[in-house]
């Protein structure tokens, strides 16, 4: 069957109207369905801290190396910096874990160890020197 050009045009135009039609279609639903999504869905930003700390749990394993220090058994969870603290004498790895581990300052640790604050600092800093070179 051969259409002449008007029937083409009128063709044309009405397959433009359907195809249209099926695109708004689609637009209004696929709208609807992030209306659906959106009453489903709750934004993190927007929960509650109690509401978060629901969604996840954490293994904790105890893997750590404790030390004494002041009485308090102090955790060091990370091998690596764990043994490197076991091979400094016992002195100058108390005051890196009382300044690391127990957030000290220099002055606190030397009223607790009845030192000067600037021998604490002479051992903070000898120590860290010790430690950078057993890490390496």
């Amino acid at each position: 069957m051969k259409l002449n050009r008007q029937e083409k045009e009128i063709v044309r135009r009405k397959f433009c109207s359907y195809c249209i039609k099926v695109l708004h279609g689609e637009a209004l639903n696929y709208l609807d369905e992030l209306d659906r999504q959106r009453e489903r869905e709750v934004i993190f930003s927007e929960l509650l801290q109690k509401d978060l700390d629901a969604l996840y749990s954490c293994d904790d394993y105890d893997m750590a190396d404790y030390f004494t220090v002041m009485g308090r058994q102090v955790p060091v969870r990370d091998e690596w910096i764990s043994m490197a603290l076991k091979k400094l004498p016992v002195k100058k790895r108390e005051i890196i874990l009382m300044l690391y581990f127990l957030n000290m300052t220099e002055k606190e640790i030397a009223d607790c160890l009845k030192l000067v604050q600037s021998t604490i600092h002479y051992h903070k800093d000898d120590s860290l020197r010790i430690l950078r070179k057993l890490m390496e």
